[in-house]
Protein backbone atom coordinates (compact mmCIF):
# COMPACT_ATOMS: atom_id res chain seq x y z
CA UNK A 1 0.00 0.00 0.00
CA UNK A 2 1.54 3.30 -0.99
CA UNK A 3 2.84 5.89 2.00
CA UNK A 4 2.38 9.84 1.57
CA UNK A 5 5.45 11.70 3.68
CA UNK A 6 4.08 14.26 6.11
CA UNK A 7 6.65 16.66 8.02
CA UNK A 8 5.14 16.67 12.11
CA UNK A 9 4.72 20.50 12.92
CA UNK A 10 6.27 20.15 16.49
CA UNK A 11 9.89 18.48 15.59
CA UNK A 12 9.93 18.97 11.88
CA UNK A 13 10.48 15.12 11.43
CA UNK A 14 9.20 13.15 8.40
CA UNK A 15 6.76 10.56 9.22
CA UNK A 16 5.08 8.06 6.64
CA UNK A 17 1.24 7.03 6.80
CA UNK A 18 -0.37 4.92 4.41
CA UNK A 19 -3.06 6.44 2.36
CA UNK A 20 -5.52 4.04 1.75
CA UNK A 21 -8.65 5.01 0.20
CA UNK A 22 -7.52 9.08 1.04
CA UNK A 23 -7.24 11.69 -1.45
CA UNK A 24 -4.77 13.70 0.01
CA UNK A 25 -2.50 16.89 -1.56
CA UNK A 26 0.79 18.67 -1.43
CA UNK A 27 0.06 21.58 1.06
CA UNK A 28 -3.02 19.72 3.27
CA UNK A 29 -2.51 19.84 7.01
CA UNK A 30 -3.67 16.29 8.61
CA UNK A 31 -3.71 14.80 12.20
CA UNK A 32 -1.74 11.73 12.56
CA UNK A 33 -1.37 9.25 15.80
CA UNK A 34 1.09 7.33 17.36
CA UNK A 35 1.70 5.57 20.58
CA UNK A 36 3.04 9.13 21.37
CA UNK A 37 -0.63 10.63 20.66
CA UNK A 38 -1.80 12.88 17.65
CA UNK A 39 0.30 15.21 16.26
CA UNK A 40 -0.27 17.80 13.24
CA UNK A 41 1.31 17.79 10.03
CA UNK A 42 1.69 18.73 6.54
CA UNK A 43 1.83 16.73 3.34
CA UNK A 44 5.03 16.83 1.60
CA UNK A 45 4.78 17.18 -1.84
CA UNK A 46 6.66 14.98 -4.60
CA UNK A 47 8.71 17.75 -5.91
CA UNK A 48 8.85 21.90 -5.21
CA UNK A 49 6.63 22.77 -7.96
CA UNK A 50 4.24 19.81 -7.74
CA UNK A 51 0.82 19.83 -5.95
CA UNK A 52 0.87 16.00 -6.01
CA UNK A 53 1.35 14.11 -2.94
CA UNK A 54 4.48 12.11 -1.90
CA UNK A 55 4.10 8.38 -2.43
CA UNK A 56 6.62 6.11 -1.38
CA UNK A 57 8.78 8.86 -0.51
CA UNK A 58 12.93 8.16 1.05
CA UNK A 59 13.90 11.03 3.18
CA UNK A 60 16.83 13.56 1.41
CA UNK A 61 19.82 14.67 2.54
CA UNK A 62 19.62 16.75 6.11
CA UNK A 63 16.16 15.49 6.46
CA UNK A 64 15.38 13.06 9.66
CA UNK A 65 13.00 10.26 9.59
CA UNK A 66 11.07 9.64 12.68
CA UNK A 67 11.01 5.94 14.03
CA UNK A 68 7.84 5.59 15.35
CA UNK A 69 5.03 4.59 13.62
CA UNK A 70 1.99 7.05 12.31
CA UNK A 71 -1.14 6.16 11.57
CA UNK A 72 -3.59 8.67 9.33
CA UNK A 73 -6.49 9.76 11.59
CA UNK A 74 -8.38 12.61 9.33
CA UNK A 75 -7.33 15.81 7.40
CA UNK A 76 -8.10 18.61 9.69
CA UNK A 77 -11.16 20.22 9.60
CA UNK A 78 -12.99 23.47 10.71
CA UNK A 79 -13.20 22.68 14.42
CA UNK A 80 -9.54 21.32 14.54
CA UNK A 81 -8.49 24.60 13.03
CA UNK A 82 -10.40 26.15 15.68
CA UNK A 83 -8.65 24.30 18.14
CA UNK A 84 -4.83 24.61 16.88
CA UNK A 85 -5.87 28.38 17.04
CA UNK A 86 -6.89 27.71 20.75
CA UNK A 87 -3.35 26.17 21.08
CA UNK A 88 -1.22 29.07 19.25
CA UNK A 89 -2.59 31.11 22.39
CA UNK A 90 -1.87 28.90 24.81
CA UNK A 91 2.08 27.88 23.45
CA UNK A 92 2.08 32.49 24.43
CA UNK A 93 2.00 31.55 28.22
CA UNK A 94 4.59 28.68 27.85
CA UNK A 95 6.79 30.84 25.90
CA UNK A 96 6.71 34.01 28.50
CA UNK A 97 7.08 31.04 31.00
CA UNK A 98 10.40 29.70 29.32
CA UNK A 99 12.17 32.88 29.01
CA UNK A 100 11.58 33.63 32.30
CA UNK A 101 13.37 30.79 33.66
CA UNK A 102 15.98 30.79 31.08
CA UNK A 103 16.91 34.18 32.98
CA UNK A 104 16.76 32.21 35.76
CA UNK A 105 19.08 30.31 35.00
CA UNK A 106 20.93 32.62 32.59
CA UNK A 107 21.24 30.48 29.61
CA UNK A 108 22.89 32.13 26.60
CA UNK A 109 19.47 31.00 24.23
CA UNK A 110 17.09 33.74 22.67
CA UNK A 111 13.91 32.09 22.35
CA UNK A 112 11.79 32.14 19.34
CA UNK A 113 8.35 29.88 19.24
CA UNK A 114 6.55 27.12 21.09
CA UNK A 115 4.29 24.56 19.58
CA UNK A 116 2.13 22.44 21.57
CA UNK A 117 1.08 18.88 20.43
CA UNK A 118 -2.51 18.48 19.23
CA UNK A 119 -3.32 16.40 21.89
CA UNK A 120 -1.74 18.77 24.38
CA UNK A 121 0.80 16.22 25.90
CA UNK A 122 3.83 17.71 24.15
CA UNK A 123 5.43 21.09 23.60
CA UNK A 124 8.62 22.15 21.85
CA UNK A 125 10.35 25.19 22.07
CA UNK A 126 12.99 26.92 19.89
CA UNK A 127 15.93 28.99 19.94
CA UNK A 128 19.04 29.60 18.72
CA UNK A 129 22.74 30.09 20.29
CA UNK A 130 26.01 30.96 19.70
CA UNK A 131 26.80 27.44 20.72
CA UNK A 132 25.74 24.84 22.40
CA UNK A 133 23.85 24.53 25.55
CA UNK A 134 23.67 22.65 28.28
CA UNK A 135 20.08 22.78 28.87
CA UNK A 136 19.12 19.83 31.51
CA UNK A 137 18.32 21.95 34.05
CA UNK A 138 16.12 23.86 32.07
CA UNK A 139 14.32 21.25 30.79
CA UNK A 140 13.48 19.34 34.07
CA UNK A 141 11.97 22.30 35.49
CA UNK A 142 9.79 23.29 32.81
CA UNK A 143 8.82 19.56 32.58
CA UNK A 144 8.08 20.00 36.67
CA UNK A 145 6.08 23.14 35.89
CA UNK A 146 4.25 21.89 32.96
CA UNK A 147 3.64 18.50 33.19
CA UNK A 148 4.56 17.80 29.77
CA UNK A 149 6.88 15.99 27.58
CA UNK A 150 9.44 18.80 26.80
CA UNK A 151 11.60 19.11 23.79
CA UNK A 152 13.86 21.83 23.03
CA UNK A 153 15.49 22.41 19.58
CA UNK A 154 18.36 24.77 18.57
CA UNK A 155 17.59 26.22 15.29
CA UNK A 156 20.04 28.11 12.95
CA UNK A 157 19.39 31.24 10.71
CA UNK A 158 16.97 29.89 8.03
CA UNK A 159 14.58 28.77 10.64
CA UNK A 160 14.87 31.86 12.80
CA UNK A 161 13.76 33.95 9.94
CA UNK A 162 11.15 32.30 9.40
CA UNK A 163 9.87 32.16 13.13
CA UNK A 164 10.63 35.82 13.08
CA UNK A 165 9.24 36.43 9.67
CA UNK A 166 10.33 39.81 7.79
CA UNK A 167 10.30 41.09 4.03
CA UNK A 168 12.37 40.04 1.64
CA UNK A 169 14.67 42.18 -1.40
CA UNK A 170 11.34 41.01 -3.59
CA UNK A 171 9.26 43.62 -1.32
CA UNK A 172 7.19 40.31 0.00
CA UNK A 173 6.69 39.01 3.26
CA UNK A 174 9.29 36.21 3.46
CA UNK A 175 8.15 32.88 1.55
CA UNK A 176 9.45 30.58 4.22
CA UNK A 177 7.47 32.13 6.58
CA UNK A 178 3.78 32.38 3.97
CA UNK A 179 3.91 28.94 2.44
CA UNK A 180 7.36 27.55 2.34
CA UNK A 181 7.74 26.23 6.68
CA UNK A 182 11.37 24.92 5.65
CA UNK A 183 10.46 21.79 3.32
CA UNK A 184 13.18 23.08 0.92
CA UNK A 185 16.48 20.72 0.68
CA UNK A 186 19.54 22.33 0.99
CA UNK A 187 20.25 25.67 -1.32
CA UNK A 188 23.86 26.08 -3.48
CA UNK A 189 25.44 28.41 -5.34
CA UNK A 190 25.34 26.69 -8.12
CA UNK A 191 21.34 27.14 -8.22
CA UNK A 192 22.46 30.55 -8.56
CA UNK A 193 24.61 29.74 -11.80
CA UNK A 194 22.08 27.82 -13.68
CA UNK A 195 19.88 30.96 -12.73
CA UNK A 196 22.34 33.35 -14.39
CA UNK A 197 22.77 35.34 -11.03
CA UNK A 198 26.30 34.07 -9.73
CA UNK A 199 27.57 36.92 -11.63
CA UNK A 200 25.87 39.37 -9.35
CA UNK A 201 27.93 38.99 -6.18
CA UNK A 202 26.77 37.31 -2.88
CA UNK A 203 25.00 39.97 -1.79
CA UNK A 204 22.22 39.64 -4.46
CA UNK A 205 21.44 36.16 -3.76
CA UNK A 206 21.77 36.11 -0.62
CA UNK A 207 18.34 36.72 1.81
CA UNK A 208 17.39 38.46 5.20
CA UNK A 209 18.85 34.89 7.14
CA UNK A 210 22.66 35.67 5.69
CA UNK A 211 22.09 32.44 3.46
CA UNK A 212 21.52 32.17 0.22
CA UNK A 213 18.30 33.16 -0.88
CA UNK A 214 15.27 29.54 -0.63
CA UNK A 215 13.82 31.19 -3.90
CA UNK A 216 16.94 29.93 -6.07
CA UNK A 217 15.93 26.37 -4.58
CA UNK A 218 12.15 27.02 -4.93
CA UNK A 219 12.54 28.33 -8.61
CA UNK A 220 15.37 25.87 -9.61
CA UNK A 221 12.77 23.98 -11.62
CA UNK A 222 11.09 26.41 -13.32
CA UNK A 223 14.34 27.60 -14.64
CA UNK A 224 15.86 24.29 -15.72
CA UNK A 225 12.59 23.59 -17.70
CA UNK A 226 12.51 27.09 -19.37
CA UNK A 227 16.50 26.54 -20.31
CA UNK A 228 15.39 23.32 -22.11
CA UNK A 229 13.58 25.09 -25.03
CA UNK A 230 16.39 27.08 -25.67
CA UNK A 231 19.57 26.51 -27.48
CA UNK A 232 23.03 26.33 -26.06
CA UNK A 233 25.28 28.93 -24.69
CA UNK A 234 28.37 28.63 -27.52
CA UNK A 235 26.10 27.10 -29.86
CA UNK A 236 26.04 28.95 -33.46
CA UNK A 237 22.67 30.00 -34.69
CA UNK A 238 20.90 32.28 -37.51
CA UNK A 239 18.52 34.86 -36.47
CA UNK A 240 16.47 38.02 -38.92
CA UNK A 241 19.80 40.29 -38.25
CA UNK A 242 22.56 37.23 -39.57
CA UNK A 243 24.88 33.91 -37.96
CA UNK A 244 26.14 34.18 -34.56
CA UNK A 245 26.98 32.98 -30.96
CA UNK A 246 24.62 32.10 -28.23
CA UNK A 247 25.82 34.35 -25.30
CA UNK A 248 22.98 34.52 -22.86
CA UNK A 249 19.62 32.66 -21.62
CA UNK A 250 16.69 35.09 -20.10
CA UNK A 251 14.58 31.72 -19.09
CA UNK A 252 11.53 34.12 -17.80
CA UNK A 253 11.16 36.30 -21.09
CA UNK A 254 12.00 32.35 -22.84
CA UNK A 255 14.47 34.39 -25.09
CA UNK A 256 18.47 34.23 -25.36
CA UNK A 257 21.06 36.58 -26.56
CA UNK A 258 22.79 36.09 -29.41
CA UNK A 259 26.49 38.27 -30.55
CA UNK A 260 26.20 38.40 -34.65
CA UNK A 261 29.36 37.61 -36.42
CA UNK A 262 29.33 40.00 -39.29
CA UNK A 263 28.42 43.36 -37.03
CA UNK A 264 29.73 42.38 -33.25
CA UNK A 265 26.37 43.90 -32.39
CA UNK A 266 24.31 41.84 -29.65
CA UNK A 267 20.32 40.58 -29.83
CA UNK A 268 17.67 39.57 -28.03
CA UNK A 269 16.05 36.22 -29.78
CA UNK A 270 12.53 35.20 -28.55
Amino acid sequence: MSKIAVRLKTDNKLCFVEMHNHQLNAGEEVLVESKGGAEVGCVLPCKPNSGEAVVDREPSDGEQNTQEEYQFVRKLNEKDQEHLQKLKEESKKYLEECRKKIEKYKLPMQLLDADLSFDEKKIAFYFTAPSRVDFRILVSDLAHTFKKVIRLQQVGARDEARYLGGVGRCGQHLCCKRFLKGNLESVTLDMAVDQNLAQMGSNRVTGACGKLMCCLKFELETYQEAKKKLPEIGSEVKTKEGKGKVIGHNALKNSYNVRLFESGNIVEVF
